[in-house]
C-alpha cells in the first residue's frame, strides 16, 4: 500500500468505514430481496451507488474527513463500486425468486379432459404461482358447484323423455334457471377478479417480458370471459326448452321425444340444434384454453432457458 495512504489510515480509521459500508451494502443485497418488492436492474444499480455514497457520507462525518485526501477519494470510490456491485447481488437474488416462481408454469401439464396439473410444491415457490394454484383450485370448485345446481334443477332430464317422466321438477320450475343465471355470473366476477390479482402479480415480478407474457396467457384473459357467455347462452336456450316441455305436449317415443303439435315439434328441433351448437363452442372454449396453456407454458420455458439479464 502506498505511503500516502498508510499515513492516511492513521488519521481516522477510513479503512475501517470503508469495510463497514461495504459490509452493510453486502447484508443489504443478501437479505433486502426477502422483503423488497423487486425492481429493474438499472434502478438497483443506481440505488446501490446511491446506498455507497450515502454510507460513505457517514463514513466522511464521522472518520474519514480525517484521512488524507487518496483515502477519501478511495474509499468514496470503492463504496459506490460496492454498492453497484451489492445491487447485482440483489438483482441475482431477485431473479433467482422470480425463475422460482415462474418455473411452476414453465412444468405444468394439462388431463386428458383439460384440467390443469399443478407441479409439486407450487404454492411455495413464490406468490405467482400461490396466486394461480389458488385460482385453478377456485376454477375447478366452481364447476363442480355449477354442475351440481344444473343436476339439482334437473337439467340433465330435459334431454330424455324417460328421465323427466321420472323427475318432473324442472318443467315444473322453469323459474329457477335464473338461478343458475345468477351463479355463473357470480362464478364470472370472481375468475375475473382472480385473474386481475394474478395479472398484477405478474406485471410486478422481476422476470423477462416474455415470461411475463406466457405466465399472462396461461393465466387467462382478464377482460373477456368467454365460458359465462358459453353459459349464458347455454342456459338461454335451456329456458325454451324447458318452456316447451312444461307445455306437456311431449311424449316417450321408445326413448326419444315425440310431440303431439307439429309446432312444438319443430321448435324442439330447432332447440336442440341450437343446443348442439353451442355444446360446440363451449367444447371449442376448451380446447382453446388447452392450447393457450400450453402455448404459454412453451413461451415460459424459452423465457427461462436464457441468462437472468436478458429482460426481452
Amino acid at each position: 500500500m502506498p505511503d500516502h495512504w498508510e499515513e492516511g489510515g492513521r488519521d481516522g480509521h477510513p479503512l475501517i468505514a470503508t469495510l463497514a459500508g461495504a459490509a452493510v451494502l453486502v447484508l443489504a443485497a443478501l437479505l433486502g430481496p426477502r422483503f423488497a418488492t423487486p425492481l429493474p436492474l438499472p434502478a438497483l444499480l443506481i440505488g446501490g451507488a446511491a446506498a455507497g455514497l450515502v454510507l460513505w457520507l457517514i463514513g466522511f462525518a464521522i472518520t474519514t474527513r480525517h484521512a488524507s485526501l487518496a483515502w477519501k477519494l478511495g474509499s468514496l470510490v470503492l463504496l459506490i463500486g460496492a454498492g453497484a456491485g451489492a445491487a447485482a447481488i440483489a438483482h441475482g437474488q431477485f431473479q433467482t425468486q422470480s425463475r422460482a416462481d415462474a418455473s411452476s408454469f414453465a412444468e405444468i401439464e394439462l388431463a386428458p379432459d383439460g384440467a390443469v396439473i399443478l407441479p409439486a410444491g407450487v404454492r411455495t415457490r413464490g406468490p405467482v404461482s400461490q396466486l394461480y394454484a389458488d385460482a385453478v383450485q377456485a376454477d375447478a370448485a366452481a364447476a363442480r358447484a355449477f354442475l351440481d345446481a344444473q343436476g339439482k334443477f334437473g337439467m340433465g332430464a330435459l334431454t330424455s323423455p324417460y328421465l323427466l317422466q321420472q323427475n318432473p321438477h324442472a318443467i315444473g320450475n322453469c323459474g329457477e334457471i335464473e338461478q343458475l343465471r345468477a351463479l355463473a355470473a357470480e362464478q364470472s366476477l370472481a375468475r375475473t377478479a382472480r385473474r386481475s390479482a394474478l395479472a398484477e402479480a405478474i406485471g410486478s415480478a422481476s422476470l423477462p417480458k416474455a415470461a411475463k407474457l406466457g405466465i399472462a396467457r396461461i393465466a387467462g384473459d382478464t377482460k373477456e370471459d368467454a365460458l359465462l357467455a358459453n353459459q349464458q347462452a347455454m342456459l338461454d336456450a335451456t329456458a325454451e326448452l324447458c318452456t316447451l316441455l312444461a307445455r306437456r305436449s311431449w311424449y316417450n317415443d321408445n326413448g326419444y321425444f315425440g310431440f303431439h303439435s307439429g309446432a312444438d315439434a319443430a321448435a324442439f328441433t330447432a332447440n336442440k340444434a341450437k343446443r348442439q351448437t353451442l355444446a360446440e363452442q363451449a367444447d371449442a372454449v376448451a380446447a382453446a384454453a388447452k392450447t393457450r396453456i400450453l402455448d404459454g407454458r412453451e413461451q415460459v420455458r424459452d423465457a427461462l432457458s436464457r441468462s437472468i439479464y436478458t429482460k426481452d
